[in-house]
């Protein structure tokens, strides 16, 4: 498809999605039926009406209040800002929102979304968290950073922003999704760290220009912070909260939930024992998350590098050392039984491969 028939193609969605009473349910099953956002624009309101669900009055609403002049000036609009965007049918749409019913047509994003990015945990909670829960939130970030899974948040003050930080400082790939258009930055103090989060992953938002950080659209978002993960982790969370709003977005998704537990008398803690409570999987440590998903773990990542057929049987040996995570130099010399110049040689043939990648103080992980 060329970049006009993609503008084109985005245009017609966009006029679609901004008639009232079409959201993402209806149209997608009106495109189903008719081909395309832009065979739903041009159809009449005698071909509308016969779809089930679709009174005249939305037949109406399509045929009357179309504007597909503004929509053409939006996609403009969105052309020369540079944003990126993926429609809902392209081949590299991200996968894990393929399968979530209301998933948005169109997404526009900052940044790069790689192939890898699939693996990713939503870590979310609260916006006023306490300095353990925001340590936590970093910690653990950094911890699937280093095992090569991608963090997922909502780039909001307290435990999202702990959560994009630690990826980030590690070395890692994070993703963030806005309540806002990808031109309001919110919070405003987060103008530096987006700007990270771009050179190291991606800012996801669904809506168009000059939408502003407005209420109703954060737990609209979050469904699509749940729906990019393989899981979520909430830590510190009240009774009544956006990331219990993920939670349950997570769970209408089939999205394994995790809850970190605390203090019964924290009024931040009511939420995340509720979820405990109610089945989430308790989480004290990445262990929690592995043995819940172990396709996220190194073990399954080291069996599928193992299968590569040209690696030589001192390279498989030093890559099965890497099931848990990263390791250093000096151990892996010594499971690998290789010296340490010679381990070196190796490793840099293995980074060559685009196998392993180097960390902080002189340790290594698998990169695949």
């Amino acid at each position: 498809m060329t970049d006009k028939n993609k503008k084109g193609q985005l245009a017609d969605l966009i006029a679609l999605t901004e008639i009232d009473g079409v959201g993402p349910t209806r149209l997608f099953q009106l495109i189903n039926l008719f081909g395309s956002a832009e065979k739903v624009l041009a159809a009449s309101v005698a071909d509308l009406t016969d779809i089930p669900g679709i009174g005249r009055a939305i037949a109406s609403n399509i045929k009357e209040t179309q504007d597909r002049r503004r929509a053409a000036a939006i996609a403009t609009e969105i052309e020369k800002k540079g944003w990126k965007f993926f429609l809902f049918d392209d081949s590299d749409y991200p996968a894990p929102l393929l399968n979530v019913a209301d998933r948005p047509p169109f997404i526009f994003y900052l940044g790069e979304y790689l192939e890898n990015d699939t693996n990713g945990i939503a870590i979310v909670g609260s916006r006023t968290a306490s300095e353990d829960g925001r340590i936590f939130a970093e910690t653990l970030a950094t911890a699937l950073a280093e095992n090569n899974v991608t963090v997922v948040s909502g780039m909001a003050r307290g435990i999202d922003t702990s959560a994009h930080r630690g990826a980030i400082n590690s070395g890692g790939r994070t993703v963030a999704v806005l309540g806002s258009s990808l031109d309001f930055i919110y919070p405003p103090e987060g103008r530096d760290l987006a700007k990270k989060i771009i050179q190291s992953g991606a800012i996801f938002s669904e809506f168009l220009p000059g939408t502003i950080p407005f209420g109703p659209n954060f737990p609209k978002r979050n469904r699509i912070i749940s729906g990019l993960s393989q899981g979520v982790v909430v830590i510190e969370a009240a009774e009544r909260s956006g990331a219990l709003s993920t939670a349950g977005h997570a769970l209408a998704q089939n999205r394994e939930v995790f809850a970190v537990p605390g203090s019964p008398r924290s009024e931040m803690s009511r939420g995340t024992n509720k979820l405990i409570k109610n089945g989430a999987k308790l989480l004290t440590s990445i262990e929690d998350i592995f043995s819940e998903l172990p396709r996220l773990k190194g073990e399954v990542k080291v069996r599928q590098v193992l299968a590569i057929d040209d690696l030589t049987q001192t390279e498989k040996k030093i890559i099965e050392s890497f099931s848990s995570g990263p390791v250093h130099i000096d151990i892996l010399s010594r499971t690998a039984a290789v010296a340490v110049p010679e381990l070196m040689q190796i490793l840099l043939a293995l980074e060559l491969k685009g196998l392993v990648k180097e960390l902080s103080g002189k340790r290594y992980v698998l990169n695949y």
